[in-house]
C-alpha cells in the first residue's frame, strides 16, 4: 500500500514538474502597449531625456521617493528602473529587483501625425530550477502590472502638449488686419526703454490720426547677419492710415496663427518662440510669416519680468 502511495506521490510530482517545463519556457516575454496622442518626435525627446522623468513618473505610495539623483535610478513597487541607452525612436530600460536585472526596451511607434504607440517590452530569464521558474513567472506579473501603470503615467503626462513643448500651443483665428508699423537697427539687443520708445512714437501717431488701438503692442526682434539687431514694433488700429517718413501702414488678411500665453521675461518669450518652431517642425506645419510678441503688460510699467504676460503668435496653413 505504501509503496503504491509512493509512486502516486512521485507520479504527481513528475506531472507537475513537467507542467512547470511546459507552461513556463525558460525566457518569458513581457510587453505592454500604450495609445498615447502626441507627435512621435515629442514623444521621443520627454522618454529619451532621463533628467524629465520625474514629471510623469508615478508615485509609489510604498515608497517615499521616486527616483534618486545620484544613481539616476527610479522606483516603482520595488523594482529600480534606469535609462541605459538610447536608440531610434526606442530606449533600453533595464530593470532590477532583489540583485536580478532584466533587460527591457520602450519602443515610439508612429502612428498619424499626432498619434503614437508605446511599446514596453522585457525578457524574463526563468532558469533551469522548477521552483524558480514558478517564482520568475510570479515576478513576471509583477512586472507586467508595473509596465503598465508606468506607461499610462507616461500616456496621461504626452497627451497634453503644454507638457511637451511648455506652453499651451493651440490654432485661433487672427482678428487684427490693419497696422501702423515702425522698424530700429541696433548694436545690442533692444532694451525695454528703446522698445517702449518705438512704441509711444506709434502711440502719439495713432492719437494724431484720430484712429484707435485695437489690440497690445507688436514685437519681433531679429538678429542680422551682421550681429546687428533689427526691433519692428506694431500696434493693430481701427482704419487706413497714411503713415510718414519712420511709420508705415500695412494690412493683411485674417488668418489661423499658432498661439500660447506666455508667463515671463525676454529668456521666458524666447524660449517659448523655440519650442513653437520645434512644434511646428514636429506637426510638419509651415510658417506663412514671422513669429510675433503681443506685450500684454506694459514692460515700462512692471519691473518684475516674472509678472510679464506675453502672447506669441506665429501664422500657419
Amino acid at each position: 500500500m505504501m509503496r503504491k502511495l509512493l509512486i502516486v506521490f512521485v507520479s504527481i510530482c513528475m506531472l507537475l514538474f513537467a507542467g512547470v517545463y511546459i507552461f513556463i519556457p525558460s525566457k518569458l516575454e513581457i510587453s505592454k502597449v500604450e495609445y498615447i496622442n502626441c507627435n512621435v518626435n515629442g514623444a521621443f525627446r520627454v522618454l529619451s531625456n532621463e533628467k524629465t522623468w520625474h514629471k510623469w513618473w508615478p508615485q509609489d505610495s510604498s515608497s517615499n521617493k521616486k527616483y534618486d539623483d545620484s544613481s539616476h535610478l527610479f522606483f516603482y513597487k520595488g523594482y529600480n528602473y534606469h535609462l541605459s541607452e538610447k536608440l531610434y525612436n526606442a530606449i533600453a530600460v533595464p530593470i532590477t529587483y532583489d540583485g536580478s536585472t532584466h533587460e527591457s526596451k520602450i519602443i515610439i511607434i508612429k502612428l498619424n501625425i499626432d498619434s503614437v504607440v508605446a511599446m514596453w517590452k522585457c525578457v524574463l530569464k526563468t532558469g533551469f530550477n522548477p521552483v524558480t521558474r514558478i517564482l520568475k513567472f510570479k515576478e513576471a506579473e509583477n512586472i507586467k502590472n508595473n509596465m503598465s501603470e508606468i506607461l499610462s503615467s507616461l500616456r496621461v503626462f504626452l497627451d497634453k502638449k503644454e507638457n511637451i513643448y511648455g506652453i499651451n500651443l493651440h490654432v485661433i483665428m487672427s482678428k487684427d488686419s490693419t497696422m501702423v508699423l515702425t522698424k530700429k537697427i541696433s548694436s545690442t539687443y533692444p532694451t525695454t526703454t528703446e522698445i517702449y520708445s518705438l512704441i509711444g512714437n506709434l502711440k502719439k501717431y495713432i492719437a494724431s490720426q484720430k484712429a484707435t488701438e485695437n489690440n497690445f503692442p507688436m514685437l519681433h526682434v531679429k538678429k542680422l547677419e551682421d550681429s546687428t539687431f533689427e526691433t519692428m514694433v506694431a500696434i493693430p488700429v481701427n482704419k487706413e492710415l497714411a503713415g510718414n517718413s519712420e511709420i508705415s501702414f500695412s494690412r493683411f488678411v485674417p488668418w489661423k496663427v499658432l498661439t500660447a500665453e506666455v508667463k515671463g521675461g525676454d529668456k521666458t518669450v524666447e524660449e517659448a518662440l523655440h519650442q513653437m518652431k520645434v512644434f511646428i517642425s514636429d506637426y510638419q506645419k509651415t510658417a506663412m510669416a514671422i513669429p510675433f510678441e503681443s506685450l500684454v503688460t506694459d514692460r515700462s510699467k512692471q519691473p518684475d519680468t516674472t509678472k510679464w504676460i506675453t502672447n506669441i503668435y506665429t501664422p500657419v496653413p
